[in-house]
């Protein structure tokens, strides 16, 4: 099809040359500019025209400005976000920024008002109508809020902080059963860490933990936030290829939102050329490659938080004491506008104080003791946007690293392949050193035993380079034995994403595309099957006394472990599973406190339990195993009934598991209906615990460093947030098939995929 130039065109007095965006018939800008200026000018302008609404929701979260346009139920994190102050910290940043950041944030946010310009109260995206209000001008400062919002949702050892205090009434060697940080599939050799705290905490800061832990799951709901999320990439050499070059692949995994979480781009100016996944309203490219590296990234679940709890003066509120005596807390105060209702024309305000400590920010007090946080998202001398702008322009490890050393952001593992042959990672971002202890607990605030003096050297953080072995996984796992000399985290996730990528690489000598394909749909679920594989072990010995023991070892025998879409082994399974867990932790924590624990290691825990089935665990009031079993057995029946119908032949994963992609406007009631996706069979099955982990699958991206123009990049919906779009939903097939789409790089593959042009010009 012969390439249509836009009717119009658009003239701006921030732009110096003429710019080119043209798209290909998924809706991706591929845009050329002949300086840095326009290029983030031209992204700022692309991006919005898909997903301005989009922009202007996440910029609302991280500034704590929900509630002014949805109402009074995103009023709690709203509040949050006050309280940690994302838009001071990104104001200050601002500030710091070198001449360079500068402009490449004003050019990209000129860009954005470019396109907020010409736009009128019908034009702009449906949302704004709905909502009845128009989008104010996008600032330099917004764009940096929004790494705080991946900050939060990379962060989460806080929780996991809370959660070990709630159950510092507990033998150790219980909490160590129930917070596992090892597991026996693991690819390193390791051992429980003996580091791990506890310390006595009084009635009340237990039930000022317990309520803390409460809201920040429930701030965490508003915004579609879960536990649930990680990240799969691993990267092979040239002798492992069927090309020779070495090859790289990256899924992140995020909780499903609508529209889809990143935005596709390709980017050329001069002798740089960059393509890939970026975030909507933040200029560059998070993740992709240029003409000479590739990279992905997942997240290395590190311990970058710390609780301390603080002891304030009963007669000045303000005062709060410290080692060398009583100090002032600065006192900021935040006015929330909250809407009377969706539709609401009238804004209330609600006032809160926030007090902020030597440690951070006091996210909770009751009487005279508050709950401050320390947290490296809240410090504002690093601009995480500066190590992405230097993995763009990378051209070797050497430059590579150099980008990742100043790296401020949650702690990342960023693998590496290059068109001269190499690959590596190394885990980058800022870890602190404590002065004692590692963190695992809340703090006494009243001492220094929990200051932070340090960061671990980022030439001693893990990291290599050509392997021998040829591959590198990273799935969020352990990636450091029991010597290695630094805490990064108790929080590593159970390892069965990294096993069978591991297993899947060692099986074949050469791979292309198409095998990388396969391993991203892989959807073999370690737990599941180990599961089964116990109860069938157990179950055979009541065949002959049992009809229901008959019944389970018949329908588990010979199941291979697969979470495929039509698997009906599998539900039963899951539920089962989920039935054991849940008896277990009643019976040992107590309803109320059961319903608390998440633990991103769990997994090993009921691994254990069902493999080892120790009678310390088993509840008072089952005899056996057995017993225990059958009982949740009868209780996944009726689980399965319930939610599927009595039909066993229904039972199947695809209609207990349906992938759904939910806009944020949904939770409003009727008025967000009709942003609603559908609800659909995902084609591959998958879930959280196998490498294709179904709705979570934010992006698949493969690149075979032999040929950059057989990049394949897909989303799970489409490219563009616009409601009416026929980009909104068009790349879902190739997402659900595990069949990304081809993502041309080099100007004549560009030409030919080019469906239209809008030429930007300078006035």
């Amino acid at each position: 099809m012969k390439p249509q130039m836009g009717t119009e065109s658009v003239r701006s007095p921030w732009l110096r040359e003429e710019v080119k965006i043209r798209r290909d018939e998924r809706g991706i800008p591929f845009i050329e500019a002949t300086n840095e200026a326009d290029l983030y000018f031209a992204q700022g302008y692309a991006t919005a025209e898909d997903r301005l609404w989009q922009m202007d929701f996440l910029r609302r979260t991280a500034r704590g400005e929900l509630a002014e346009v949805t109402g009074s139920g995103a009023l709690e994190v709203d509040k949050l976000h006050r309280i940690y102050g994302f838009r001071n910290v990104a104001e200050t940043l601002w500030k710091r920024a070198s001449d360079h950041t500068r402009k490449v944030l004003d050019a990209y946010a000129h860009g954005v008002n470019a396109y907020i310009d010409r736009c009128d109260a019908k034009s702009l995206p449906l949302e704004f109508q709905v909502l009845q209000y128009q989008p104010k001008p996008w600032a330099p400062v917004d764009s940096l809020a929004l790494g705080k919002l991946f900050a939060e949702k990379l962060s989460f050892t806080v929780e996991a902080d809370l959660l070990r205090a709630l159950l510092s009434d507990l033998p150790p060697e219980r909490v160590a059963s129930l917070l596992p940080e090892t597991s026996p599939l693991d690819l390193i050799d390791g051992r429980q860490s003996a580091a791990v705290e506890s310390r006595e905490f009084s009635h009340t800061e237990l039930s000022i933990l317990t309520e803390v832990l409460k809201r920040m799951r429930r701030a965490r709901a508003v915004t579609n936030g879960d536990s649930e999320i990680g990240s799969n990439s691993w990267v092979v050499g040239g002798d492992k290829t069927v090309s020779g070059k070495p090859m790289l692949a990256s899924d992140p995994h995020l909780p499903p939102t609508s529209p889809s979480i990143w935005h596709i781009v390709h980017l050329s100016t001069g002798d740089q050329r960059v393509a890939g996944v970026a975030v909507p309203g933040v200029p560059g490219v998070m993740i992709g490659h240029n003409k000479w590296i590739a990279w992905g990234i997942t997240n290395l679940c590190p311990d970058v938080q710390d609780l301390y709890i603080e002891q304030f003066d009963t007669e000045n509120p303000r005062s709060y004491r410290t080692p060398d005596g009583w100090r002032e807390a600065e006192i900021r105060t935040e006015e929330i506008a909250v809407r009377s209702g969706p539709n609401g024309s009238r804004n209330s305000p609600t006032k809160v104080e926030v007090k902020v400590t030597r440690h951070g920010p006091v996210i909770f007090q009751t009487d005279s003791i508050g709950l401050a946080l320390r947290w490296t998202a809240l410090d504002d001398d690093i601009i995480d946007l500066d190590t992405f702008l230097g993995l763009n322009h990378a051209r070797n490890w050497d430059d590579f690293t150099t980008a990742v050393s100043g790296y401020g952001g949650p702690p990342q593992n960023f693998t590496y392949a290059d068109t001269a042959g190499h690959i590596g990672y190394y885990a980058a971002g800022r870890i602190p050193v404590r002065k004692s202890g590692d963190g695992s607990v809340p703090y006494d605030g009243t001492t220094d035993e929990g200051e932070w003096i340090g960061w671990v050297p980022f030439e001693e953080l893990p990291h290599a380079f050509d392997p021998p072995s040829a591959m590198i996984v990273s799935a969020n796992q352990r990636i450091v034995d029991h010597a290695y000399p630094h805490h990064l985290t108790h929080n590593w996730r159970v390892p069965y994403r990294a096993r069978r990528i591991h297993e899947r690489l060692h099986a074949e000598s050469q791979f292309d595309v198409e095998g990388f394909c396969s391993i991203q749909a892989d959807t073999y679920s370690y737990p599941d099957a180990i599961f089964a594989t116990e109860i069938v072990k157990l179950g055979q010995r009541s065949l002959e006394t049992s009809r229901e023991w008959s019944e389970i070892v018949d329908q588990l025998s010979g199941w291979n472990g697969y979470s495929d879409t039509e698997a009906t082994v599998l539900p039963l399974v899951v539920e089962m599973r989920k039935a054991f867990r849940n008896r277990i932790l009643a019976a040992t924590l107590g309803s109320e406190r059961a319903q608390l624990y998440e633990w991103r290691n769990e997994g090993t825990f009921v691994d254990r339990l069902i493999i080892q089935r120790p009678k310390s665990w088993l509840p008072a009031e089952f005899a056996d195993y057995e017993s225990l079993l059958l009982a949740c057995y009868r209780e996944a029946v009726n689980k399965l009934t319930e939610k599927l119908g009595p039909d066993r032949d229904r039972w199947t994963w695809g209609r207990l598991a349906p992938v759904r992609f939910p806009h944020p406007l949904e939770k409003l009631g009727p008025i967000g209906a009709k942003f609603a996706t559908k609800t659909f069979l995902q084609n591959t099955g998958g879930s959280m615990p196998t490498v294709n982990a179904g709705a979570r699958v934010s992006m698949r991206f493969i690149v075979d460093l032999s040929d950059l123009d057989a990049t394949r990049l897909c989303l799970p919906l489409g490219e563009s947030g616009v409601h009416s779009s026929v980009q909104r939903e068009d790349q879902l097939d190739e997402w659900r098939n595990v069949t990304p789409r081809l993502m041309p790089f080099n100007e004549r593959a560009i030409a030919r995929a080019t469906r239209s042009v809008l030429v930007l010009k300078a006035c």
